[in-house]
C-alpha cells in the first residue's frame, strides 16, 4: 500500500481517534519504511531498529496526549 492509500485509511479514523493519527503514521513508517520508492517488507538485520522505533513512536504519542490533557485542564 502506498502512502496515499494509507492516508485514505487514516481518514476513516473515528473522530475520537483523531489524536492517534500521527501515531499510526509513525508506526507504519517504522514497520514498513519506504526504500527506493517502494515499501520495504523485508526483515531488518537488527531488531532494535524496529523495536526502538516503535517505543519512540508510542512515547511520543503518550507525551503529546499528556501535554494536550494538561493544556485542557
Amino acid at each position: 500500500m502506498d502512502k496515499n492509500g494509507f492516508e485514505g485509511i487514516i481518514a476513516e479514523f473515528a473522530p475520537r481517534f483523531e489524536r492517534l493519527k500521527q501515531l499510526a503514521r509513525e508506526l507504519r513508517n517504522v514497520l514498513f519504511p519506504i526504500r527506493d520508492g517502494a515499501i520495504f517488507t523485508g526483515t531488518f538485520r537488527e531488531n532494535d531498529i524496529m523495536y526502538d522505533g516503535m517505543i519512540k513512536a508510542f512515547n511520543s504519542a503518550i507525551r503529546s496526549l499528556g501535554e494536550e490533557e494538561q493544556a485542557n485542564a
